[in-house]
């Protein structure tokens, strides 16, 4: 006979002489649990489902809504400040004739710099739960630049609102663009996000090609009225379908830090990792060397091989065009032998062909490097935040740390144009615009490839102290 007491433990009765009683081990009470009625306690040192994190679930309708959403937000950032070119020669030959190119260029070359600047601002912001508020405000941001650029007629209008307006707004779209995906997927990952970069280049491809058709038709003004509603439009479709997947990392702060200064935010998203900051060092050069070829690409045509051929013209479309495939091909093989291993290849190839471009001098060879560059600094663009995912062990932290580069990028994409021009106005020659443009894109390969040398110590180091960590057992067991 069982006797049952709310004081300790459960006691087989086995006669009156204490001796032969046999204490069983009670489990202890659950809180909650009425008296006297003893529940098995979870054990605490099993995890509990409800705070393990979750894997990705690499496919399924809403990891496919997270690609078309950051599709369509690549569509309206880079695709849209990537087809600036057309709005500077309209505003050098018409609305804007009287300012110099180089005043003019400024405006594009803001909007790019808040792009990718404001990262270190809103990289926190998004891992701090705030992405849907980051969404709506560059939606409206974005659409309320371009209608004030429609009624604009003043240099310092245009900048205000094209430059600082749009530019900011595409900077609150850009983080969840490159965050939203990686989250979702493990070994479809780069795929996934070659699928979602490929808006940027069909934005950059169709946004002039509209301005170009529509402007002469209907005007300035509704033209750029049009490429409004078509922000808001899509942009609202991201507003709706985007959820983030990881929960916000408040809560998840190393013991004594909060998200309150610049030094704690450094540290909680492991800013000093030397992988990171590697990565960090090759998409900053990335980002010096890809602009040029954009900029002089029809200038240099027209002047080596294709003087007078309406085709120079569209020579920035065919590269943008290319780099659709770009994006996808090189990423499904990133799937398949990695990551970093397919981005070191990439940016050597890239290399290899901006120093082609120096002995193109006809009509064939301008065709051919416009195909080449744009598939293969495509991929460039499509890799570089992957490889940086890969790199990032907690991925609740990856908007910052995606914030962070973006600063560098933003100084990158912001002095590269400007020194290449500086080197073409001293020389009067291309030559040096491309040995710079070709220079600075070894450099990423040669950092990326630092990167590999670096991880593959790393593991070769890890590999070690878990070998010698488990002969120790054995050792002392040989001993005995």
């Amino acid at each position: 006979m069982l006797q049952e007491t709310n004081k300790g433990p459960i006691r087989p009765f086995m006669g009156d002489n204490p001796s032969v009683q046999l204490t069983i081990g009670a489990p202890k009470l659950r809180e909650g649990s009425e008296t006297g009625v003893t529940l098995p306690a979870e054990s605490e040192s099993e995890p509990r489902d409800e705070v393990k994190p979750s894997l990705p679930p690499n496919g399924g309708s809403m990891a496919w809504l997270q690609v078309s959403a950051a599709f369509a937000l690549y569509w309206n950032t880079l695709g849209l400040l990537n087809g600036f070119g057309a709005f500077q020669t309209y505003y050098e030959e018409v609305l804007l004739s009287h300012e110099s190119a180089s005043a003019i260029s400024w405006i594009g070359s803001v909007q790019i710099f808040f792009l990718m600047a404001g990262g270190v601002f809103f990289g926190p912001l998004y891992d701090l739960g705030y992405a849907r508020s980051m969404l709506a405000a560059g939606t409206i941001l974005v659409a309320f630049g371009f209608m004030m650029t429609s009624i604009s007629t003043e240099y310092y209008q245009i900048f205000l609102a094209q430059g600082l307006c749009v530019g900011i707004g595409t900077g609150c779209l850009y983080i969840p663009a490159i965050t939203l995906v990686p989250a979702y997927f493990t070994t479809r990952r780069a795929l996934a996000m070659g699928i979602s970069t490929v808006g940027s280049s069909l934005g950059a491809t169709l946004y002039p090609l509209m301005f170009e058709r529509l402007q002469p038709q209907i005007g300035f003004g509704w033209t750029v009225r049009a490429i409004a509603f078509i922000v808001l439009a899509m942009c609202s479709y991201a507003v709706v379908v985007a959820r983030p997947r990881l929960k916000p990392t408040k809560t998840s702060a190393p013991q004594g830090l909060s998200w309150n200064s610049l030094k704690a935010v450094a540290k909680i998203a492991e800013l000093s990792d030397r992988r990171y900051i590697i990565q960090c060092v090759a998409i900053f050069f990335s980002n010096v060397a890809f602009f040029e070829p954009l900029y002089y690409l029809q200038s240099y045509a027209q002047s080596h091989g294709m003087e007078g051929q309406d085709l120079a013209n569209y020579l920035l479309v065919i590269l943008n065009a290319i780099a659709i495939p770009g994006r996808i091909i090189p990423s499904y093989i990133a799937d398949r032998i990695g990551v970093l291993n397919t981005y070191i290849g990439i940016c050597a190839f890239t290399a290899v062909t901006v120093f082609y471009w120096i002995s193109v001098n006809n009509r064939a060879g301008n065709i051919a490097f416009s195909v080449l560059y744009g598939f293969f600094s495509g991929s460039v663009v499509t890799l570089a935040p992957v490889v940086l995912a890969s790199i990032t062990d907690d991925l609740s932290i990856l908007g910052t740390r995606l914030g962070f580069v973006a600063v560098l990028k933003g100084i990158g994409s912001l002095i590269g144009p400007p020194i290449a021009g500086a080197i073409l106005g001293a020389t009067n020659s291309y030559l040096g615009v491309q040995l710079f443009t070709g220079l600075a894109i070894s450099l990423t390969a040669v950092f990326a490839g630092y990167l590999r040398v670096v991880i593959a110590r790393h593991n070769g180091q890890g590999k070690r102290e878990r070998s010698e960590s488990e002969s120790e057992p054995n050792n002392e067991s040989n001993k005995e």
